[in-house]
This record gives structure tokens, sequence and C-alpha cells, in this order.
């Protein structure tokens, strides 16, 4: 008689241990202390929902909240359409050429956070900008110019598409080098052209990658801190201190020690987050295996 071999059921959760651990030591867990902290007030008594009403009638909330949304209505397409566009171009390309393009659009990644708001601010000054040339042609005088009206947002947009879009071309990328080359000799026997290729068979091959992107360029986005931060120290009366909701909760928090309204604010933004999170992976069956799938 055989013996049969009955499969390990433990390993999957051996597996995801680690991942569960640093999601509840670090996610969770700072999330349920934001939730008390939330609740009490500045003498740490019982505040009930009084700090979320405070957030919620604040006058400062809703410019933060638009300032956010102008940014992401530009930044969200411009990454979906610029990652979509150059990753299927550098996979019809190949060879040499799509290495080296890749690694170009890689290497502006290289340099994020403070340090690339920084560089911006170097380029944003006509007198020292190597694009000073442009600059002035366009009658651009100072670094305030620019960053006047809807400035700011599409500074902001050009500062976060060049540095997180390299890395996710790479992403796409490889998610485009495993659609089988049968699939795409099959399209092109039947009479597909170029375009019809990538948009027909390519597209939907990506779209588990294209709508991780959204979920992780939008919790990036409606948390924009930094950038907004290091842009202001320079350009002082164009970029307000609560020109983004993070930066509005970082002013309770430290010119009004209200660490109340703080965590609300930032547990909105949580919320906001995982919202849209649920809404992408329920669109778009980012999770589905191919079982479910046919």
């Amino acid at each position: 008689m055989h013996s049969r071999v009955r499969p390990d059921r433990t390993a999957p959760y051996l597996l995801i241990a680690p991942y569960v651990l640093f999601l509840v030591l670090f996610g969770v867990v700072p999330a349920a202390y934001a939730v008390w902290v939330s609740l009490r007030t500045q003498e740490d008594t019982f505040a009930g929902a009084r700090n979320w009403v405070a957030v919620f009638t604040d006058e400062r909330l809703l410019p933060s909240v638009q300032n956010v949304g102008s940014y992401l209505g530009m930044w969200l397409p411009t990454m979906l359409l610029l990652v979509t566009g150059l990753s299927l171009l550098a996979h019809q390309r190949g060879g040499r050429v799509s290495q080296v393009s890749r690694f170009l659009w890689y290497v502006p990644g290289a340099v994020t956070g403070a340090a690339a708001a920084l560089l911006w601010l170097f380029m944003l000054s006509p007198g020292i900008s190597p694009f000073s040339p442009l600059l002035d042609l366009a009658g651009v005088t100072s670094g305030s110019d620019l960053l006047a009206g809807q400035g700011l947002s599409m500074v902001l947009t050009l500062m976060g598409t060049m540095i997180t879009a390299g890395g996710w071309i790479v992403v796409v990328y490889a998610a485009l080098n495993s659609v089988p080359e049968e699939v795409i000799e099959a399209a092109r026997v039947d009479g597909a052209g170029p375009w019809q290729v990538a948009w027909r068979v390519k597209v939907p091959h990506i779209r588990p990658q294209l709508a991780l992107m959204l979920i992780s360029s939008f919790a990036y986005g409606t948390q924009i801190f930094v950038e907004p931060q290091v842009l202001r120290s320079a350009f002082p009366s164009q970029v307000s201190q609560t020109w983004s909701v993070n930066q509005l909760a970082y002013f309770f928090a430290t010119e009004r020690g209200d660490f109340g309204m703080a965590a609300a604010l930032s547990l909105l933004l949580l919320a906001a987050g995982l919202l849209v999170a649920v809404l992408v992976v329920a669109r778009t069956d980012l999770y589905a295996t191919e079982a479910r799938k046919g």
C-alpha cells in the first residue's frame, strides 16, 4: 500500500506570519493608538467626538482638501498614462534601446523626498537653474511666478512623476515580459497591428500592476508633506503651511499642540486610502486567481 502524502497546510501561514506581525506592530497598533488619541483632550481627558467635529469645522480643511485634490487630479492620470505608454514602448522596441531607456527613466527615482524637493528648488531659481534660458523665455523672473495659482500643483506633479514613474515602469515592464509570446503571435496572425496588440493583449495583462500603482500613488499623494514643506522654506508667500492635509495635521500637532485633532485628521487620510484601495481591488479583481478569472 502506498502512503498518501498530505500537503503541509502550515506553510502558507508561516510565510505570511512575518508580514502579519509587522502589519500589527506598525499598522494596526499605531492606528488603534491614533483612535485613542483622537478621543482625548489636550488635558488628557475624554473628549468624545469633539476633536472630530473641530477638524470637520476647521476653515483650513476644505482648502487643504481642494489643494490635494487638484494635485491628485493632475498627478494620477499623468502617472497612469506615462507609465503605461513608456512601458509598452520599451517592450515593443526591446533590445539594448529598451534597457538603456528603462535605466534612464529609473535614475530620477534615486533622488526622493527632501533631496528631490531641494533639487527642484535649485531648478526653480531662474538665476542658477540649468533651464534659465527657458525660464527667461517664458517670462519667469522668480520661482514664485511658477508657484502662483495652480503652478504649485503642476510643479508637485512633475516632482512626483520624476520620483516614482521610473520604479513603476520597471514593475510594469516586468509584467509585460510575462505575456505569452504565442498569444502575441496569434493576435498578429489574426491581423492585429501594434496598437491593437498593445491595447487588447498587453494592457489587460498588466491591469493588476496598474491597479497596484493607482492604490499606492493615491495613498502617497493624499499624504504629501515633504515636498510642499521644503518648497515653503524658500517661497513662504506662495506655499501655505497648511497647503496639504498632512501639513494641516502637522500644524495641529506642532503649532497648536492639539494631538487629538492631528490624530483625527490622520485617521481620515487612512480611511480615504483604504476606501480607494477597496474600490480599486473590487473593480479590477486585483487578487483574483486564474481559476476565478476564468
